[in-house]
């Protein structure tokens, strides 16, 4: 059977302030890492960009100062002069399992990632995605096991990038996008038969709403 790419997609309207180059650092790396993985929004969103380049053609020309060349030059100049970050090398697995522009962000292979423990089964490693508004972060699920039951302040995105995992919404696998919002209430469990991998981008914070989990949310990053 062909590969028909991710079922779940980020929203419109994400899609639309990503190919206008409005949506927060955090969001674009989520949504640009998605499109490494789905041929349709990567046609949606040059469709976006083709509607935006010509609106911007058919915008009446402003007047430039006369120092406006010079000081864009030299911006270039100040850009051309700085030293290149190094990329480090990766793993195979790595290479395999984290497409660009995220593995980028990570400076490391998977296994080398500041894991910490967040419950049974379930570990994150917080990433810089350039976004401190936002808690970005990958976190791994153990076959079978679950994240707390938990709803947002605002919203979580996730993207998986290796497994699966449920909860009351639908299955969500490779490159899939789910996004939660503040009603919703859920329990990400992962499938059987391999870890799960996912990217979190959650803005506004957790709560927990377990009976005990919820002890929990005097603890929990905002």
């Amino acid at each position: 059977m062909a590969d028909i790419g991710p079922l779940h997609h980020p929203e419109v309207e994400l899609l639309l302030d990503y190919a206008a180059g409005k949506a927060s650092q955090a969001a674009s790396v989520l949504v640009a890492t998605h499109l490494a993985l789905c041929p349709e929004c990567r046609r949606q969103v040059r469709e976006y960009e083709a509607i935006g380049g010509a609106l911007i053609e058919s915008t009446p020309p402003v007047a430039l100062s006369q120092d406006a060349l010079s000081s864009v030059m030299a911006q270039l100049d100040e850009a051309w002069e700085e030293a290149p970050t190094p990329v480090p090398a990766v793993d195979a697995e790595t290479m395999q399992t984290v497409p660009e522009p995220l593995r980028g962000y990570l400076n490391a292979g998977i296994e080398s990632l500041p894991w910490k423990t967040r419950g049974l089964g379930v570990r994150e490693a917080v990433l810089d995605l350039g976004d401190h508004s936002v808690r970005s972060s990958l976190i791994r699920i153990a076959p079978g096991k679950r994240i707390l039951s938990h709803t947002h302040g605002e919203v979580e995105r996730t993207m998986v990038l290796k497994g699966a995992y449920t909860d009351s919404t639908g299955r969500y696998g490779r490159g899939d996008v789910a996004v939660g919002t503040p009603d919703l209430d859920h329990t990400p469990v992962a499938e059987m038969g391999e870890e799960c991998l996912c990217l979190i981008v959650v803005e506004g914070g957790l709560q927990f709403t377990g009976r005990f989990s919820r002890l929990l949310n005097p603890l929990m990053p905002r």
